[in-house]
């Protein structure tokens, strides 16, 4: 075999490979199933880019929730000792609430804490009936 043999073939679309037909069908479905996946993975690209911007809003909104709590005990705190003269006893219950409140709100963002359900806090009449 030579080279103007080989280069017959080549133009002729005969690689030599068995089952001609056969072999064009599974390289086509091979290049279907690349660019599916290359599809696939340029979704999958920009829901993560979404999802960091999301995630970087909820960081961002608990920060804001914790630090808020902290902010609002100590200046409830210091109008306390300010205007009964207990400094700085206010400030430093008041900051430790603030913690503690910051601290709740944010457990409850992430749902590690259930909202209290309404149902539960009502007390049972007692009208007297079994």
């Amino acid at each position: 075999m030579n080279a103007d043999d080989e280069r017959g073939r080549m133009e002729n679309g005969d690689d030599g490979a068995p089952g001609g037909d056969r072999h064009d069908e599974r390289l086509k479905a091979l290049r279907e199933k690349i660019e599916a996946g290359k599809r696939r993975d340029a979704e999958r690209l920009g829901q993560g880019q979404r999802s960091s911007t999301a995630g970087m809003a909820e960081a961002l909104k608990l920060g804001s929730e914790f630090v808020a709590g902290v902010i609002v005990g100590a200046a409830f705190g210091w109008a306390f000792d300010y205007f009964l003269g207990t400094s700085p006893w206010g400030l430093i219950v008041f900051l430790l609430l603030g913690f503690a409140a910051g601290t709740l709100n944010v457990m409850r963002a992430t749902g590690r804490v259930a909202e209290p359900d309404p149902r539960r806090m009502r007390r049972p009449r007692d009208d007297g009936k079994t």
